[in-house]
């Protein structure tokens, strides 16, 4: 499958941390980035996805969705929301275990910060 270079471009133009919320990583490399209001698909080889999954940004809250921990707004009942501005904004189930962990990570992260 051959991708315009114009739609390669605009991937390229994107800053993971500043306008991605989740991803998700499927069968032989392909990644389904999610932000506010877009989805993108890009192929990935195996370097590429190991350097976008190690990246201190990410948590992995299930075996194949990472979510962006700076914008995570609220973790409740088996879920993480994002700050989209939106009541009904996306969001992604979580584990009980990692629900935890995320929580705990956040939290580190704001005390820090004060």
């Amino acid at each position: 499958m051959h991708v315009a270079p114009d739609k390669e471009r605009a991937f390229e133009e994107f800053v993971l941390e500043r306008d991605i919320l989740y991803f998700r990583v499927g069968d032989h490399g392909l990644v389904s980035f999610h932000g506010r209001n877009f989805n993108w698909r890009k192929r990935f080889s195996t370097e590429e996805l190991r350097k976008v999954t190690s990246q201190q940004a990410f948590f992995q809250v299930n075996t194949d969705c990472y979510v962006n921990t700076a914008r995570v707004s609220v973790i409740r009942d088996g879920c993480v929301y994002f700050d989209t501005g939106e009541l009904d904004g996306k969001s992604v189930m979580i584990t009980k275990l990692r629900q935890s962990r995320l929580k705990d990570m956040l939290s580190r992260r704001l005390a820090k910060e004060a």
